[in-house]
């Protein structure tokens, strides 16, 4: 789980640790309410939209609760899923029950870093996954053998290209002499930006054609370190809404996201 919004506990346990499917699918909703969250949803989904996603077959690293799993399965998809959280698989597969597409969906227990489900797909999704890999290189490589000619991706992560890395960055890391900081979740390995995201993605074959950001203006940080409060508003949203697929800003949001096509037949996703 890696939502920039890392998600409030109720009753003593997070949405990935609730045995309760239900339950565990109210908190993970909830978390994507956040303003952060909202706009990285909107601007995911404008990326994604450019696709045919129809009788497609897709596998997806890391599907925490499902969100993305299930959009992509209400629209024709088949989606297989690899998630490692026994209870985070429990609130996918409730959901995908709840919207009516349990029979396009199949969550299989694994850890992306190190498991995958054998074939060729017509797209990969992997959400704020590759900046937990110890060796991203293999996973690039992978990505690229299970991806079917013409096939398409999407991923998403942090970027070090972008206004809060400049600002809470240099708090953490030169006021707080937090030197190891990577953002806001500890068990990241790395920060990611377009050319970094771009040259790791030509280098197995695969060509980015489209680029989105979230979070351009750090808002929480600001009004935090400023009235000593985070400060939603609605004006902080339309600025992701407005810029955040259209150059240059696209490359320039906290949250990064990229989606490409393998080389060869044209027109096998899209």
């Amino acid at each position: 789980m890696d939502d920039v919004d890392l998600p409030t506990k109720a009753g003593g346990l997070g949405w990935w640790e609730d045995p309760d499917p239900k339950s565990a699918h109210l908190k993970y909703l909830k978390m994507h309410s956040s303003p952060t969250n909202r706009c990285k949803l909107v601007i995911t989904e404008r990326l994604m939209n450019r696709f045919d996603w129809a009788g497609k077959s897709v596998l997806e690293y890391g599907c925490g609760g499902g969100y993305f799993t299930v959009w992509m399965a209400r629209r024709g998809a088949r989606v297989t899923a690899i998630e490692m959280s026994p209870c985070a698989i429990g609130a996918v597969n409730y959901y995908a029950a709840q919207e009516g597409v349990a029979d396009r969906v199949q969550v299989v227990p694994g850890n992306a870093e190190q498991d995958t489900v054998p074939g060729q797909y017509d797209f990969i999704f992997a959400k704020d996954l590759v900046e937990h890999l110890e060796d991203d290189g293999a996973f690039f490589r992978r990505l690229a053998q299970q991806l079917r000619p013409g096939g398409g991706t999407y991923i998403a992560t942090q970027n070090d290209h972008s206004l809060n890395y400049v600002l809470e960055g240099s708090y953490e890391r030169l006021y707080r002499g937090n030197k190891r900081w990577l953002g806001w979740d500890r068990t990241h390995k790395r920060f990611y930006n377009a050319p970094m995201l771009a040259a790791c993605m030509r280098s197995v074959g695969i060509v980015p054609e489209g680029w989105g950001s979230s979070y351009l203006v750090p808002w929480r940080f600001l009004t935090r370190r400023l009235t000593g409060q985070a400060r939603p508003w609605r004006f902080w949203e339309r600025i992701d809404d407005r810029l955040g697929t259209t150059s240059p800003f696209s490359k320039w949001g906290w949250s990064i996201m990229v989606v490409g096509r393998k080389a060869g037949l044209a027109g096998s996703v899209q």
